[in-house]
């Protein structure tokens, strides 16, 4: 690494992972450079052991700023590291929405992937421990009696299939809730022209790219508090319903609230989360701000020792 360092002799150096951060700092140790190193975090439980802990104590001072994805994010990496706050800067993910603007309609989506007319409520997420699939199903089967036309459609594959396949019979909701398997990519866009409702109940996050594309489709989020998904709805537009982590009863009665309401209150709450995303939320936004923070970086380099 020091040697790669010492040939391409970079301006900034900006890792994503924990390993190449601490390979990079001792590099940088080693050739006595005064190369900017920038860290991004993107979730939480990133300093889970003591071993990473010490290493970010040995490296901090060759880290010249590290990027949050969310507050909750910065608040987690302090509190586990000891980073200094002075030293730490909240820059969201970004996605591009014009991506999200497929075209076709409704019913050419759930005809494309063989889904039912009534009221569709989405959820396009791994299946793992960090999500809150099994909280899902049971406020979905709590609220069914009260939503005749409702279907639930989970869209991704994981670990915890088998295991919520069981739920979903045990539960009586065979023939409600879809498996969809998981979509490339590309399909994404146009499998959320299909839902009514998106749904992302989550114990744990960073910045959830699958919320703000979800937002870029115009659709109202029901999702609940954990990072990242707090920061998107901090504002005074409503763009649906915001619960508590693991809180089934406060879920069942947000799936009740947004069935219940006119479809015109449901697209207003679209419209004013695809605002929210083109004000906070997009990639230029995104990359606008990184580059910010290399030229000050730079500005402070002239000040480096050689």
């Amino acid at each position: 690494m020091a040697f790669l360092i010492k040939k391409l002799s970079p301006c900034i150096i900006h890792v994503h992972r924990h390993h190449p951060l601490v390979y990079t700092a001792l590099a940088l140790k080693l050739t006595k450079l005064q190369i900017p190193l920038v860290y991004t975090i993107n979730a939480t439980q990133l300093i889970r052991t003591f071993a990473r802990k010490m290493a970010i104590s040995l490296i901090k001072e060759k880290i010249s700023c590290v990027i949050a994805v969310s507050r909750g994010t910065l608040k987690d990496f302090i509190m586990r590291s000891g980073f200094p706050r002075e030293k730490m800067i909240i820059i969201p993910n970004g996605i591009d929405p014009e991506t999200y603007d497929a075209p076709l309609s409704c019913r050419e989506a759930r005809k494309l992937f063989s889904l039912p007319d009534g009221f569709l409520f989405g959820m396009v997420a791994r299946f793992k421990k960090a999500k809150d699939h099994e909280g899902l199903l049971h406020a979905f089967s709590q609220s069914l009696p009260r939503m005749p036309e409702a279907h639930l459609v989970l869209v991704g594959d994981g670990p915890r299939e088998s295991l919520l396949r069981s739920k979903v019979s045990s539960l009586g909701l065979t023939s409600r809730v879809i498996f969809l398997g998981r979509l490339a990519p590309e399909k994404v866009p146009q499998v959320l022209k299909a839902f009514d409702v998106f749904v992302h109940p989550s114990f744990r996050e960073g910045m959830p790219a699958a919320v703000l594309e979800a937002m870029a489709a115009r659709l109202p989020i029901i999702a609940t508090d954990a990072e990242g998904i707090e920061d998107i709805f901090d504002t005074p537009y409503r763009l649906g319903s915001l619960v508590p982590r693991g809180d089934r009863e406060a879920l069942a009665q947000a799936l009740l609230e947004l069935y219940s309401l006119p479809e015109e209150e449901r697209q207003k709450m679209g419209k004013m989360a695809r605002l929210r995303l083109e004000e906070e939320f997009t990639r230029e936004k995104m990359v606008n701000r990184n580059v910010e923070l290399y030229r000050l970086l730079l500005q402070k380099r002239k000040d480096f020792p050689s």
